[in-house]
């Protein structure tokens, strides 16, 4: 980079000519010309502008003065060696990209990566925010838990090109293969120079152990894999710019170098504070590391950044690795003393003397093992495939192994906490993928997390990763979810003894579902209306809304039958009665716009569901006042779909739900919406026309598209029209189109548009994307099991567009495929089922086939007889009772 000196001269004379003569080591660089500045005190000053030189290089130089008729007058020689540069940049808050996708973890750690490999963000001692470890600004998104960047970069007889800068380095970025261990490709644009950047966080046996033989799982690795690829051999700098942020960068805190160790160290040892929720009572420390393979300096450049550096020799045609250790400590109070001699240096010594390619193998087995229960899908788009695959490994980045909470989302600061509503239903789509310990983990959480939080008898509306509250706002659905997630966690598994050690909090839930709170007046049962009020799904509402009565239908139900598996007929009897209640008292009554009080949430004008009644007009407020009290809410509601799917308290075709479905696909491009995705959960009864603009950036919501797709799949199965699959086949385009290149964030624009920007993801990425992607796949295939009554279910799904679908999946029952066949504009279909079973097993086949108006001859090998066929709805349903062992069942029909 440029630079400058300043030479001064004396007395001030008239006709003088200033140098400054210039050695780069022993390369003379000849005599600089100065420019004059300024006189000032006696003195005559002169700016020697220092052309670029390489890092490390010794700067040998003087000054020169020349006078008409006068000697030539020289300065002593000084010596200055060329320091490291700071990355482009650095005093901006979009030091990194601005579109953060990556991510890597091992369920302990998180660490988020920018799209050239440089760190973003490391969350730790929990995959998100931890109690005592919280953001500075925790109301931005842009804030950061301990790392405002750690960025590589290389110096090859020049400045250090930080691995950022786009005008020096072109990127490529992928995952290995179905791991979390994330590659990013850079190519050096001034050279034959490649840097091969791998990132992940250590799993497996391999972990290091601290200084009481407990394992130290908070070790982040970065290996810089770096390639000469010219003819000649090379010599550069490689370096590592670190901007700590500590604990939100507030408290105790402090990046210094231990020259003993060779570590960086960089710490925060807690603050005081009156509000328990602003305390930073813990200790954080973190050693980053180079390998033991070259001495290494470090450069001061601010209070709380630094630079790494080392020599490095680049043979020809060789790589040379430089390895990162970021590994990190902590103690539940402040001004500890020890950490580092008890978790650190253990790590350290870990780091430098351990076979770093066995810990990367070993890392990359265990996500290897995480996959193959996941099915394999067999379909004509293999995108979808691969974006299940790695949605089920960005979810499970989100649930912390320790405590068992889930992350709504890391892709914001705000999102890093866990929603007990979000984290059940990641849980139970990984329990439907084949993960059914995540949401197991989930249920530990939510009755420790009740168990220590009181006087209130509901789950509050969001807490840290280890437990503590973070918003107390009363969202009866919040509560309602638990009994219904923990019967798809019994159904996975079987595993009633499970359920009746957690049985105290479905008693709990099902209390809170009657209208008791434990005295919050935010939430009670409104005795006129037969429903439950509180705060809606999007936190800052209050009213008695359908999607959360629902949620208590289909909780209290889903308990009433796990009561009876644990014979308590008597709760089982007094929660569907309640359940029944608010169902046809509350849900199911008509009425008229022109007579309030009167309960239902149907309206007699429209035929639509109203989305809710008595809603409190004071934003985040509670009231019964009558001045600010709305006696219903016309608005229409996404999750209104859900009681068809996956509530299944309505059939997909009832007229109510009908109507509604096609309200929001008529609202939705006069609300600025991409026609293929719905733009957000709600819309205005009456929306007003508008007329999209060229270039314009249409709003998108993942979690609303999804739930109209899950809609539109059983819809289309119930009715037999295929236009809705057709739909919903688009609407899934449009998703898989905006996935971003590593498919773990969204797109604000379609794939090759410009500018990429990701999509504002409000409650997070864990739901709304990633595990309602992986239940829409599984809706479309169809095949599921019920571990309880050994049933597997079959309701496959397949497009006029498609010649084929199947899947592949092992189950607790066996192995499970099938393939589902039928050319093109034809009308022949073949199902083909294949099994390895460990024991018998009774399987239900419900095929519908658009257009089919009647079956045609039937063959089946073994022989069955011809299925009940529906010529309305061009359905076939069979059953079959499948044998222990392997076995293959074909049949054609049309």
């Amino acid at each position: 980079m440029w630079s400058a000196a300043v030479v001064g001269t004396h007395p001030i004379e008239d006709n003088q000519r200033v140098w400054l003569e210039l050695f780069a080591d022993d390369l003379s660089l000849g005599r600089i010309p100065t420019y004059w500045i300024e006189n000032k005190g006696g003195n005559s000053f002169w700016h020697a502008p220092i052309p670029p030189q390489a890092v490390g290089i010794r700067l040998h130089y003087r000054s020169v003065a020349e006078h008409q008729d006068s000697e030539t007058a020289y300065s002593a020689f000084q010596d200055s060696i060329v320091r490291p540069n700071l990355p482009d940049r650095t005093e901006s808050a979009d030091l990194l990209s601005s579109a953060v996708e990556g991510l890597v973890g091992n369920r302990t750690m998180s660490v988020r990566i920018d799209g050239r490999g440089s760190t973003y963000d490391v969350y730790f001692p929990t995959v998100g925010l931890h109690s005592n470890v919280r953001p500075k600004e925790g109301d931005r998104p842009e804030s950061r838990s301990h790392f405002r960047a750690i960025v590589g970069g290389l110096a090859v007889g020049r400045r250090l090109d930080w691995f950022n800068e786009r005008s020096t380095w072109d990127a490529f970025q992928n995952y290995s293969g179905a791991t979390n261990l994330l590659t990013t490709d850079l190519a050096w644009r001034n050279g034959p120079i490649r840097v091969l950047i791998t990132d992940f966080v250590a799993m497996g046996d391999s972990l290091p152990v601290n200084a009481g033989m407990e394992k130290s799982s908070g070790q982040y690795i970065k290996r810089f894999r770096i390639k000469n690829e010219g003819a000649e051999p090379r010599l550069a700098i490689f370096g590592i710019y670190v901007q700590a942020e500590i604990n939100g960068g507030v408290g105790d805190m402090g990046l210094s170098w231990h020259d003993q160790d060779r570590t960086l160290l960089a710490i925060n040892r807690g603050h005081g504070h009156s509000n328990r929720k602003l305390a930073r009572d813990s200790t954080v420390e973190f050693a980053l590391a180079l390998d033991h393979r070259g001495d290494v300096d470090c450069e001061p450049t601010g209070p709380n950044e630094a630079i790494l550096y080392r020599w490095i020799d680049l043979p020809p045609g060789e790589s040379v690795t430089v390895d990162l250790l970021v590994s990190g400590a902590f103690t539940g109070w402040r001004g500890d003393q020890g950490t580092f001699v008890h978790w650190l240096r253990p790590a350290l010594n870990w780091f430098r003397t351990t076979d770093l390619d066995q810990v990367e193998q070993s890392t990359a087995l265990e996500w290897d093992n995480f996959v193959e229960p996941i099915p394999t899908f067999h379909l004509p788009r293999a995108a979808y495939a691969v974006s299940v695959r790695r949605s089920a490994l960005a979810a499970a980045l989100h649930a912390d192994v320790e405590t068992g909470a889930v992350a709504a989302g890391l892709d914001r600061g705000l999102s890093a906490y866990c929603w007990p509503r979000d984290a059940i239903w990641v849980g139970g789509a990984l329990a439907r993928l084949g993960h059914p310990e995540i949401l197991r983990g989930v249920y530990h959480w939510l009755s420790r997390v009740k168990a220590k939080n009181s006087p209130f008898l509901y789950w509050f509306q969001k807490y840290s990763i280890d437990g503590v509250p973070e918003w107390e706002t009363p969202a009866i659905d919040q509560t309602a979810l638990i009994p219904w997630g923990l019967e798809r966690y019994y159904r996975a598994t079987g595993d009633l003894e499970f359920v009746a050690s957690v049985w105290p909090m479905v008693e709990q839930a099902a209390r809170v579902c009657a209208g008791d709170s434990g005295g919050h007046p935010g939430l009670f049962f409104d005795e006129t209306l037969n429903l439950v009020s509180s705060a809606g799904m999007g936190d800052q509402l209050f009213g008695a809304f359908l999607y959360s009565n629902a949620a208590v239908v289909a909780g209290l139900r889903a308990a009433s039958r796990l009561a009876e598996r644990l014979d308590q007929s008597k709760s089982a009897a007094e929660w569907n009665a309640l359940a029944d209640r608010i169902w046809f008292e509350g849900i199911l009554k008509k009425v008229s716009p022109e007579r309030e009080g009167l309960p239902g949430l149907i309206d007699t004008e429209t035929g639509r569901f109203l989305s809710g009644r008595r809603m409190s007009m004071l934003r985040g407020l509670w009231t019964r006042n009558p001045e600010y009290v709305a006696d219903r809410s016309s608005v229409i509601d996404v999750n209104t779909l859900s009681l068809a799917s996956p509530f299944d308290l309505l059939p997909a075709t009832d007229p109510h739900l009908l109507r509604t479905a096609e309200a929001i696909l008529r609202a939705n491009p006069t609300m600025g919406a991409d026609h293929s995705m719905l733009g957000r959960m709600s819309y205005p009864p009456s929306p007003p026309q508008r007329t999209g603009h060229v270039g314009e950036h249409h709003e998108i919501s993942s979690l609303a598209t999804f739930w109209m797709i899950r809609y539109l799949i059983q819809l289309g199965r119930e009715s037999g029209q295929g236009r809705h699959w057709i739909r919903a086949l688009a609407m899934i385009e449009a998703i898989v189109g905006r996935l971003g290149p590593l498919g773990l964030v969204l797109r604000a624009s379609a794939r090759g548009s410009e500018p990429a920007s990701i999509a504002a993801s409000p409650g997070g990425t864990a739901w709304g994307l990633h595990a309602m992607l992986i239940e829409t796949m599984l809706d479309l295939t169809g095949l599921d099991y019920d571990a309880v009554d050994r049933r597997l279910t079959l309701k496959p799904t397949l497009p006029g567009s498609w010649p084929y679908t199947g899947l592949s999946r092992k189950l607790p029952c066996g192995d499970v495929a099938y393939r589902l066949e039928r050319p093109i504009g034809g009308s022949v279909h073949r199902l083909t089922i294949e099994v390895q079973l460990l024991g018998a097993v009774t399987l239900d086949v419900s095929v519908t086939c658009p257009g089919l108006v009647e079956l045609g001859p039937w063959h089946s090998t073994p022989p069955l007889p011809p299925p009940r066929f529906d010529s309305t709805t061009g359905r076939l349903d069979w059953t079959i009772q499948l044998p222990a062992g392997e076995s293959r069942w074909s049949s054609t029909w049309g």
